[in-house]
């Protein structure tokens, strides 16, 4: 005869689950699954402790590391496989290399000049041009009227030098004016002409005082003069000067020449006179 507390299986019955039935006549419901029990929720406090994991070998067939392992003791190279991603990068061509390029042709530019600049100053300085030599050698004046309106007519001769024995002379632009006191009396025109080494070349040069408006106090003041017997007149001479040579050439200058204190003389109180210098000639002052 069998126990009633036990079934065939031989199960308790108080340790069997038990159903209810919900009261809509449904399926009874599943009992719920408890987790089983893991050891990282367990501390050591709990009096868990989880066993030791035995240490084992290589499974067969698998070859341990090698003898250089961490890989990091020993550097490693890698060899990439040439392709279109791996291969070098582009020249760009910058605006820096174009910079550079003008720097040097300028650096190159200065020194050529420079150069040619130090060049021409020696030269200079072996050639030493120097200014022609000024002089006037007569001065003369015919039908000198200052009474009511100023008439003149005036013949001078000056002789200019060139004093340079290396170097040949060119003259250009000449223009020729008689002053009294800063007002111009008359003015003449002398073509361009040359000079060689140590020449000296003589200028004849006549010039009429008619046409030209002059203030009423230096006509009166002209006319005390004449009364006098002299009067002083002052020659300007203007020019442009270059000099050449066959490895040389100097820069056109502007050369002006002042020829002070002509004095000129009136003869037995008539309208003629003539410079008074003693027979030696007037030099002018060069002034560039």
């Amino acid at each position: 005869m069998m126990d009633s507390s036990h079934d065939g299986r031989g199960h308790h019955p108080s340790r069997a689950f038990s159903y209810e039935s919900s009261s809509h006549g449904d399926r009874p419901a599943s009992p719920p699954m408890e987790a089983p029990p893991n050891m990282m929720y367990y501390s050591p406090s709990m009096g868990y402790q989880p066993p030791p994991m035995a240490l084992q070998g290589y499974p067969p067939g698998y070859d341990p590391y090698p003898n250089d392992y961490p890989p990091h003791s020993q550097s490693q190279v890698y060899h990439y496989p040439a392709g279109p991603y791996f291969s070098d990068p582009p020249t760009h061509h910058n605006a820096g290399g174009n910079k550079a390029l003008l720097r040097g042709f300028l650096i190159f530019c200065c020194v050529i000049f420079g150069g040619l600049f130090l060049a021409t100053l020696v030269m200079a300085l072996m050639m030493h041009p120097k200014l022609p030599a000024y002089t006037v050698n007569s001065l003369s004046v015919a039908n000198f009227n200052a009474s009511t309106a100023l008439t003149a007519d005036w013949n001078t001769s000056f002789s200019i030098q060139n004093v340079n024995d290396k170097l040949n002379g060119f003259l250009s632009g000449f223009k020729v004016d008689l002053l009294h006191k800063n007002v111009i009396l008359a003015m003449s025109y002398v073509p361009d002409f040359g000079l060689d080494k140590k020449e000296v070349k003589r200028i004849d040069a006549k010039m009429s005082s008619m046409g030209f408006p002059f203030p009423t106090s230096d006509m009166v003041e002209m006319a005390k003069d004449q009364t006098s017997g002299s009067v002083t007149v002052v020659m300007r001479i203007a020019s442009m000067v270059e000099f050449k040579s066959e490895t040389f050439t100097t820069r056109m200058s502007f050369v002006l020449a002042i020829c002070d204190g002509l004095k000129v003389v009136f003869q037995n109180h008539t309208g003629n006179g003539a410079l008074d210098n003693g027979g030696n000639p007037v030099v002018c002052q060069l002034y560039m």
